[in-house]
């Protein structure tokens, strides 16, 4: 999703060239929704026996496509085998990960926002960066995705009558997801404070709530949605907390004013970024090693908590990110 600025500056660039995307099997459906793109391809599995066996079998489907050029957002050593064994002329790409040799087109690395560095390459196709990222550029949920959060909202009563807030501690990577017990006590004191608003927890890992939470009727979790529906339930909120994740993206590319909570990354390198109409905060505590190699708990200046996080993110508290969310819903009022 933080491609999504250049992916739309290539199609305005090209607007009658077939874009066709590449996503991991677990991330098409959400893929399919980006507009600015005409068809989505599986790349190969991240982990597992298929992984292999579809590094053989997606170049043919990419042979098939008649490509006449591959622009290469994933910084992996993979992804430019998967287009340099499909036989795709032009290949457009970062030399990460010992990958050069297999581009014929090489960009170099900026230090600069990701969103800028995508931007980077899309322009060695002649792509510009636009100003504003309409529509055709952003997700474009459908009423089928919408079917999940219907339903949900008719079992809340009258306080989900208004835009919900929503709070996501899920995160790849625990280090990287600020505590739920955070979470847990955000979610309770933005309850209190809003009463006319329903808080919607997702219930993902590594996020673990007590035994009997929620116990307010207006805090409600989330659990089991795809990503379209996760896409779909965002869609329909007032304001989107979270981790700096790909969620969090999914919430700006819907135009959902974000706060988002940072701790080994930086908000100058991976927050929501030319996205035009969304609204976004950075809460983090600003340690001069972020963003880091996060070798969590090998090069950090100070031990972990006692739950496993390292200090910068520790360092963010409740009342931090609570002042951030007041200044959205405040000025909104």
């Amino acid at each position: 999703m933080i491609a999504l600025p250049a992916i739309h500056s290539l199609r305005v660039a090209c607007p009658e060239s077939q874009l066709v995307g590449m996503a991991r099997p677990e991330h098409v459906e959400l893929a399919q929704r980006i507009g600015a793109l005409d068809e989505v391809l599986p790349a190969p599995p991240s982990a597992g026996v298929d992984r292999y066996r579809a590094t053989l079998s997606v170049p043919g489907s990419l042979r098939h496509a008649n490509l006449d050029a591959a622009v290469l957002l994933a910084p992996s050593f993979e992804a430019a085998l998967t287009v340099w064994l499909a036989g795709i002329p032009l290949r457009v790409g970062h030399g990460t990960d010992h990958r050069a040799a297999l581009l014929n087109r090489v960009v170099e690395v900026q230090d600069c926002h990701r969103s800028d560095g995508f931007q980077d390459l899309v322009s060695e196709l002649g792509a510009k960066p636009i100003e504003r990222v309409d529509d055709l550029g952003l997700l474009q949920v459908e009423a089928s995705d919408r079917a999940y959060i219907d339903r949900l909202l008719t079992t809340l009563g009258p306080p989900g009558l208004a835009s919900p807030i929503f709070i996501n501690p899920a995160s790849g990577k625990k280090p990287r997801a600020w505590a739920s017990d955070r979470f847990r006590q955000l979610a309770e004191h933005l309850a209190e404070r809003y009463p006319a608003m329903s808080v919607l927890v997702h219930d993902h890992h590594p996020f673990d709530p007590p035994a009997g939470w929620p116990s307010s009727d207006s805090i409600r979790t989330v659990s089991g949605a795809s990503l379209v529906e996760l896409a779909a339930v965002i869609e329909r909120c007032s304001l989107y907390v979270g981790n700096d994740s790909g969620p969090m993206h999914i919430a700006a590319a819907l135009g959902v004013p974000t706060v988002g909570i940072y701790g080994s990354s930086s908000p100058d390198r991976t927050s929501p970024h030319g996205v035009w109409r969304a609204v976004h905060l950075s809460v983090s505590a600003s340690f001069a090693c972020s963003p880091c190699r996060e070798r969590f708990f090998e090069d950090c200046p100070s031990l972990p908590s006692s739950d496993e996080r390292p200090p910068c993110l520790n360092e963010v508290s409740v009342k931090m990110v609570a002042a951030e969310v007041d200044r959205i819903l405040e000025s909104r009022s």
